[in-house]
Protein backbone atom coordinates (compact mmCIF):
# COMPACT_ATOMS: atom_id res chain seq x y z
CA UNK A 1 0.00 0.00 0.00
CA UNK A 2 1.14 3.52 -0.78
CA UNK A 3 0.53 6.19 1.90
CA UNK A 4 -1.69 9.07 0.84
CA UNK A 5 0.46 11.63 2.65
CA UNK A 6 4.23 11.61 2.42
CA UNK A 7 6.00 11.55 5.78
CA UNK A 8 7.68 14.82 6.76
CA UNK A 9 11.15 13.37 6.18
CA UNK A 10 10.28 12.35 2.62
CA UNK A 11 12.39 13.56 -0.29
CA UNK A 12 9.29 14.40 -2.33
CA UNK A 13 8.22 17.98 -2.98
CA UNK A 14 5.74 17.79 -0.10
CA UNK A 15 6.36 20.74 2.22
CA UNK A 16 7.54 20.22 5.76
CA UNK A 17 4.43 21.95 7.08
CA UNK A 18 2.26 19.43 5.20
CA UNK A 19 0.54 22.24 3.33
CA UNK A 20 0.90 20.25 0.13
CA UNK A 21 3.14 20.51 -2.90
CA UNK A 22 4.91 23.87 -3.11
CA UNK A 23 4.88 25.60 -6.49
CA UNK A 24 7.04 28.64 -7.32
CA UNK A 25 5.58 31.47 -9.44
CA UNK A 26 8.04 34.00 -10.84
CA UNK A 27 7.69 37.28 -12.75
CA UNK A 28 4.49 38.29 -10.95
CA UNK A 29 2.95 41.71 -11.50
CA UNK A 30 3.69 44.10 -8.61
CA UNK A 31 0.01 44.32 -7.65
CA UNK A 32 -0.58 40.54 -7.69
CA UNK A 33 -1.78 39.06 -4.39
CA UNK A 34 -2.63 35.69 -2.89
CA UNK A 35 -6.21 35.81 -4.18
CA UNK A 36 -4.91 36.31 -7.71
CA UNK A 37 -2.70 33.23 -7.34
CA UNK A 38 -5.57 31.15 -5.98
CA UNK A 39 -7.69 32.24 -8.95
CA UNK A 40 -4.87 31.45 -11.39
CA UNK A 41 -4.53 27.90 -10.01
CA UNK A 42 -8.27 27.29 -9.47
CA UNK A 43 -8.52 24.56 -12.13
CA UNK A 44 -5.72 22.52 -10.53
CA UNK A 45 -7.19 21.08 -7.38
CA UNK A 46 -7.24 22.40 -3.83
CA UNK A 47 -4.95 25.35 -3.12
CA UNK A 48 -4.07 25.13 0.58
CA UNK A 49 -2.12 28.38 0.76
CA UNK A 50 -0.77 31.21 -1.38
CA UNK A 51 1.96 33.74 -0.56
CA UNK A 52 3.30 36.69 -2.57
CA UNK A 53 6.64 38.36 -1.83
CA UNK A 54 6.71 42.12 -1.30
CA UNK A 55 10.40 42.86 -0.59
CA UNK A 56 11.55 42.09 -3.23
CA UNK A 57 8.33 41.75 -5.23
CA UNK A 58 7.76 39.62 -8.27
CA UNK A 59 7.43 36.05 -7.01
CA UNK A 60 5.27 33.88 -4.82
CA UNK A 61 4.29 30.35 -3.92
CA UNK A 62 1.15 28.26 -3.81
CA UNK A 63 0.71 24.95 -2.01
CA UNK A 64 -1.52 22.51 -3.88
CA UNK A 65 -3.06 19.57 -2.08
CA UNK A 66 -2.12 16.94 -4.66
CA UNK A 67 1.33 16.56 -6.22
CA UNK A 68 -0.17 15.38 -9.53
CA UNK A 69 -2.28 18.54 -9.70
CA UNK A 70 0.84 20.62 -9.01
CA UNK A 71 2.75 18.89 -11.81
CA UNK A 72 -0.19 19.47 -14.19
CA UNK A 73 -0.32 23.14 -13.22
CA UNK A 74 3.41 23.57 -13.84
CA UNK A 75 3.08 21.93 -17.26
CA UNK A 76 -0.01 23.93 -18.27
CA UNK A 77 0.52 27.35 -16.67
CA UNK A 78 4.24 28.00 -17.19
CA UNK A 79 4.54 30.92 -19.61
CA UNK A 80 0.88 31.92 -19.30
CA UNK A 81 -0.33 35.43 -18.54
CA UNK A 82 -1.30 36.31 -14.96
CA UNK A 83 -2.48 39.89 -14.43
CA UNK A 84 -0.62 41.17 -17.48
CA UNK A 85 2.67 39.36 -16.84
CA UNK A 86 4.00 36.18 -18.45
CA UNK A 87 4.81 34.08 -15.38
CA UNK A 88 7.29 31.28 -14.74
CA UNK A 89 5.91 28.28 -12.87
CA UNK A 90 7.94 25.40 -11.43
CA UNK A 91 7.87 22.92 -8.59
CA UNK A 92 9.76 24.31 -5.65
CA UNK A 93 12.65 22.34 -4.25
CA UNK A 94 12.46 24.24 -0.95
CA UNK A 95 15.75 25.99 -1.74
CA UNK A 96 14.25 28.86 -3.70
CA UNK A 97 13.76 29.16 -7.46
CA UNK A 98 16.20 27.45 -9.74
CA UNK A 99 18.32 29.51 -12.00
CA UNK A 100 18.19 27.32 -15.05
CA UNK A 101 14.73 25.88 -15.46
CA UNK A 102 15.15 22.55 -13.73
CA UNK A 103 12.77 23.33 -10.90
CA UNK A 104 14.36 20.85 -8.57
CA UNK A 105 11.44 18.86 -7.31
CA UNK A 106 12.80 15.32 -7.23
CA UNK A 107 11.85 12.33 -5.37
Amino acid sequence: LVPLIAPSNSTSVMSRENKGTKVFIGNLAPDCDGKDLRDFFRDYGVCNDAWVARKPPGFGFVWLDDERDARDAVRDLDGRDCRGQRVRIELSSGRGPSGGGGGGGGG
